[in-house]
C-alpha cells in the first residue's frame, strides 16, 4: 500500500460507521488511481513533494469512484463487474449503491474544504472540480452518451469524450496547476483534454480486444449498443488513431511549463497497458 493509498483509506475511516462506509472501502479497492498518478507526476516535474498533492487527488479519485458506481447502476450501464470484483449494486443492492455514490461525491468535497491548503487554493479547487465533474466536464459528456443516437458523427463522439472522460483530467491537470503556483490555464486544460480522449479511445478499444478479466469491469457498450470509438472505425484504424493522439500528446508536452519527464513516464505506461 503507498502512502496515498492510506491517506485515502484513513480518510474513507473519518466517516462514521455504516453500511455505506462499508461498501466506500469495497469500492475504492482496486483501482489504478491513474489521475492521481498524473498529478504526482505534474507536482514532481514543478519540483515539489507529490505529499501536497494528496487532498486534491484524493477528492478526484473519490469523484471518479462515485461516478464508475453510478455508471453501473441499471439506469445506466447495467454493468456487473467492476474494477475485478461485483460492481457496488450488485454487492450491496441498488439503494446503497446510488447512496454509496453520493457519499463519494459529498466526502470529495469535504476533504478539499477541511484541508490545509489556502482559502483563495481551496476556493479554486472546490470551483473547478464542481466545474469538471458537473455540467462544464462529466456530467454533461455523460448526459451527451446517454442521450444520443446512432446518426451522430465523429465531433459528436469527440464532444462526448472531451466532456464525460477529459473533465476529471482536466481537473487533475488543473488542480496541479493551482497547487503548484502556475497560471498557465489553456495549456493545463488542453493537456487534461488531450489524455482525456487518448484514454478513453483506448477504453473503447479494450472492450473489443481483451476480456473482462482483462480490463477488471464488464464490456457492456455491445451489450447496449453505444456509440464508441469503433462505431467510426475499425480496430486497426482506430489502434493507428490512438497512436497518433499519442504522439501528439508527446509533442503538445514540449511546450510543457514544467519537467514533463515524470508525466512521460505515465504515459508510456498508459501507451503500454
Amino acid at each position: 500500500m503507498t502512502d496515498f493509498d492510506r491517506y485515502v483509506d484513513d480518510s474513507i475511516g473519518l466517516i462514521r460507521d455504516s453500511r455505506i462506509k462499508d461498501a466506500m472501502k469495497y469500492c475504492i479497492e482496486g483501482g489504478k488511481k491513474f489521475r492521481p498518478q498524473v498529478m504526482f507526476a505534474i507536482a514532481k516535474g514543478f519540483g515539489k513533494n507529490e505529499e501536497i498533492i494528496y487532498p486534491a487527488a484524493c477528492a478526484l479519485e473519490y469523484i471518479h469512484t462515485y461516478s464508475l458506481i453510478h455508471d453501473d447502476l441499471p439506469g445506466m450501464d447495467n454493468d456487473d463487474f467492476r474494477r475485478g470484483k461485483l460492481s457496488c449494486h450488485r454487492r450491496f443492492g441498488e439503494d446503497i449503491a446510488i447512496l454509496t455514490g453520493d457519499a463519494f461525491l459529498t466526502h470529495g468535497f469535504s476533504v478539499l474544504a477541511n484541508s490545509s491548503y489556502s482559502a483563495e487554493l481551496k476556493v479554486n479547487l472546490i470551483n473547478a472540480l464542481a466545474k469538471y465533474a458537473g455540467m462544464d466536464g462529466m456530467i454533461y459528456g455523460q448526459l451527451l452518451d446517454v442521450t444520443s443516437s446512432h446518426d451522430i458523427n465523429a465531433e459528436d463522439l469527440f464532444e462526448i469524450q472531451d466532456n464525460k472522460t477529459s473533465g476529471l483530467f482536466k481537473f487533475a491537470c488543473l488542480a496541479s496547476m493551482y497547487i503548484c503556483g502556475n497560471d498557465d490555464y489553456r495549456f493545463f486544460e488542453k493537456l487534461g483534454s488531450k489524455l482525456g480522449v487518448v484514454f478513453q479511445n483506448q477504453d473503447d478499444l479494450f472492450d473489443i480486444i481483451k476480456s473482462e478479466e482483462e480490463t477488471g469491469k464488464s464490456n457492456s457498450d455491445i451489450r447496449n449498443d453505444k456509440i464508441t470509438a469503433l462505431s467510426f472505425k475499425s480496430t486497426d484504424e482506430l489502434k493507428s488513431y490512438i497512436d497518433e493522439l499519442f504522439a501528439d500528446l508527446k509533442k503538445y508536452l514540449t511546450r510543457a511549463p514544467f519537467d514533463a519527464k515524470y508525466l512521460l513516464e505515465i504515459i508510456e505506461k498508459m501507451e503500454r497497458r
